[in-house]
Order: structure tokens, then C-alpha cells, then sequence
């Protein structure tokens, strides 16, 4: 298949629905594994390509691929540290150890990304210490949509004497999605007049939102957006007044940037220094956010109570971040500029 701006051509795999769903799930997941594998190493032989790059969802194959090519050089991709592989670090589990001697595996480059997650210490403690391993911090991209479409600027004009808080992203338990909907709920007890929720995105816990809030007294102060087009995302910061991260890997993921680079006055998590979590967050950002901890919905709420009543503070916060995020936002053609030198060099 041939995707726009691309040269190259790319072939998609199927997943575990090529076993037709006849198999445990556990047994399709490595038969596809292996099915993947076998593809790639036909690819490897015919094509002999310069540079093997693959992510760490894939890393048993890399390390495989590695040690039937010593001499090719294979990257591996790690996109922030999830759960799981924060898991395999301390387990006894023959899987979390089959993934801890996979990564061991001398690679000829680690690239992480920097999404707040503790990706550094993770390396330090999982990968051999000669290996070469870079942090790199996503970009932005810069979409300017001035003109807001009427569906959007029906939203605000609706809310027009209300403060919005926006809630973007994956609805999943990881990402926050149910403290976020609890502290709403908490918040319009006292404030039903003053303010309205929008949350933009979907996922497994979709439904369930969708339901509670119906059930709720305060249906009319949300707006439930489902999956919003990537080209629209910026309209949704400039209709609302506050945005409110929840989520539980680390906070400067993508959506995260696209808030700080559309200069909104933001309330995340704090950093949880015992799972070496936003660490690096808090350098980046300083006390241009409001901070709250990360299970306590009180802590928020109180938080979203102190921006309510002193809108005020609204735009300050809007101008700290402002300046902040020019020590550090990148545009998506400077980040791939850097992951280009990166592999240029090897």
C-alpha cells in the first residue's frame, strides 16, 4: 500500500483476527508473533535492508532478528513506559523474563520518548549499560484552523457565561477518564451554573461514561464529543477555558503538548517520585500548571473550585505557559531532524 508523503512502500500484518478467533488468545497472540516473524525475515533476506527498526511492543522479535543478523544494524523504539513494562522489572513471570532478556539484547540503538513516563531510569535498569539510548521529546504540530466550525462555536456560545474544562484522550482507566468524570460530577454540586465539561475522545469505558452521565442531574453540562479529527483538535483548546490532564503514565504525551502549545492553562498530576513518573514533567513545565495528586479527586476538585472563583487566574496561567513552552516545544520536522541525525550517525 502507499501512504501520502511516503516513497516507500509499506505492508500492514494482520493481527491476531487472521486465527479467525478459534484460538485462546494468548496462544493466537504468539502464533501471530511468529507469523510476523517469519514475514519480516523473508523481507531481511530479500531486501537487505541498511537499518531494521522496530518498536518495543515488538521486542522479542528485534532481539531474535539481532541475533540471526549481528552486524545489521536494529533499532529499537520505546514509546514512553506503559504499566507492563514497568511491570517486568521486578516479576518472576517467564514472560516479563523472556521481555527483560529481549531487551538485554545488544541493539544498536535505543530511542525513547519522552512522555514523562521515567523512561530514563527505565533504561538504566533494564538495558545493557554499553548500549546507546536516546530520550527525545515528541513535537507539535502547528494547525491553524482560525475560524472555529459552527459545531464548536455553537458549544461556546452555549456556554458562554460558563468556564469549560476539557478532558482529551483515550477514555481508558489509565488516561483517567473515570476520576476525571467523578470530580466533574462533585464539582457541578456546587458550581452547575458556573461551568461545563467536554470530553473528546473514545475507547473501552465510552459507553459507560456516556451512561453515568446521562443518569447524572447535570447531563445538560456536558458536551460528549466521541473521536474528534486530529485537524480539529486545536479548535476544541480555543473554545475552552481549562484543560485537565488524568493521566496515570506520565503527562507529557502528545495530547499534553498540543494543550501546552495552544497556551492552556492546564491542571496534571504531580510527580510521583517513587515510580520516577513526571520528574522530567516538572522540569519542563515548572509552575507554569496547577499540580494535584493524582488519586485524590478532593484535590482536583479543589483545584477546579480556586480557578472558578478567580477566573482571573485563568489568564495568567495562559500567559505563564505561553512563555514556558518556548524552552522546550519543537515543531514534528525539528523532532524528526533529530531521529534522523540519530540514525545517520550510527
Amino acid at each position: 500500500m502507499k501512504v501520502q508523503g511516503l516513497k516507500a512502500n509499506i505492508s500492514v500484518f494482520a493481527g491476531i483476527s487472521y486465527f479467525n478467533n478459534f484460538l485462546p488468545r494468548k496462544i493466537a497472540i504468539i502464533l501471530r508473533d511468529f507469523r510476523h516473524l517469519i514475514k519480516i525475515l523473508i523481507f531481511v533476506y530479500r531486501e537487505k535492508p541498511n537499518i531494521i527498526y522496530l518498536d518495543s511492543s515488538n521486542v522479542v522479535i528485534a532481539s531474535i532478528l539481532k541475533l540471526m543478523f549481528p552486524k545489521k544494524k536494529i533499532i529499537l523504539r520505546v514509546l514512553g513506559i506503559c504499566t507492563f513494562l514497568r511491570s517486568i522489572l521486578d516479576t518472576k513471570r517467564i514472560i516479563h523474563k523472556i521481555y527483560k532478556i529481549a531487551f538485554r539484547t545488544n541493539f544498536s540503538a535505543v530511542i525513547g520518548t519522552q512522555d514523562g513516563s521515567g523512561v530514563e531510569e527505565w533504561f538504566d535498569r533494564i538495558l545493557k549499560k554499553e548500549t546507546k539510548r536516546y530520550v527525545l521529546l515528541n513535537g507539535v504540530e502547528n494547525i491553524n484552523n482560525n475560524k472555529v466550525k459552527k459545531k464548536y462555536y455553537d458549544i461556546r456560545k452555549k456556554n458562554k457565561k460558563k468556564i469549560i474544562i476539557l478532558f482529551l484522550g483515550r477514555l481508558e482507566e489509565n488516561k483517567g477518564i473515570e476520576l476525571f468524570l467523578n470530580t466533574a460530577l462533585k464539582l457541578l454540586k456546587t458550581y452547575s451554573l458556573r461551568v461545563s465539561f467536554m470530553i473528546a475522545g473514545s475507547g473501552s469505558l465510552y459507553n459507560d461514561i456516556r451512561k453515568k452521565v446521562k443518569e447524572s442531574s447535570y447531563s445538560n453540562n456536558f458536551e460528549i464529543l466521541g473521536n474528534i479529527p486530529h485537524n480539529e483538535i486545536m479548535q476544541l483548546h480555543k473554545i475552552t477555558d481549562i484543560y485537565v490532564s488524568a493521566n496515570k503514565d506520565g503527562n507529557l504525551s502528545n495530547a499534553n503538548l498540543e494543550a501546552i502549545n495552544s497556551n492552556d492553562c492546564m491542571i496534571i498530576p504531580k510527580p510521583r517520585r517513587d515510580k520516577k513518573i513526571d520528574i522530567k514533567t516538572y522540569l519542563f513545565l515548572k509552575d507554569s500548571v496547577y499540580y494535584y495528586d493524582i488519586n485524590n479527586s478532593n484535590d482536583l476538585v479543589n483545584k477546579l473550585k480556586y480557578l472558578v472563583i478567580n477566573p482571573n487566574k485563568i489568564k495568567k496561567m495562559q500567559s505563564k505557559i505561553s512563555a514556558r513552552k518556548q524552552k522546550f516545544v519543537k515543531s514534528w520536522e525539528d523532532r524528526i531532524k533529530e531521529e534522523e541525525k540519530i540514525l545517520y550517525n550510527l
